[in-house]
């Protein structure tokens, strides 16, 4: 298992779940690289979509955060796991799996406003 700090854009809001533990809920983040080619142009890469487990407090901010504002960008940083898995169709694709440690909102491009609790 490997360990994961990432940027991208919550693709989902996801609905808030109780579990033995507490609330937790999942979130699908996507990621675009920019990379630089041979001439040193620079281009967005292969979006990544990254499957986080978020749970506590963090949850219900998150699906909180998402249901008032929509797919916001985020932080977020974690154990990470990547699996192959079969679709219906009997392809095959990788899976980005983060337990996430710590997720938060990025503060390129949008404004944020924090209450303490």
């Amino acid at each position: 298992m490997s360990h994961i700090i990432r940027v991208g854009n919550l693709a989902e809001t996801r609905e808030l779940r109780e579990g033995e533990k507490g609330p937790y809920t999942y979130a699908r983040v996507l990621v675009s690289d920019r990379l630089r080619d041979a001439d040193d142009n620079y281009y967005d890469g292969p979006t990544i979509a990254y499957d986080g487990l978020v749970s506590g407090n963090q949850a219900r901010e998150l699906v909180a955060t998402a249901e008032k504002s929509g797919n916001v960008r985020v932080m977020f940083e974690g154990s990470y796991t990547v699996t192959e898995d079969a679709g219906a169709n009997g392809q095959s694709y990788i899976n980005h799996r983060v337990r996430a440690s710590e997720i938060g909102i990025s503060l390129r491009g949008q404004r944020v406003t924090v209450e303490r609790q």
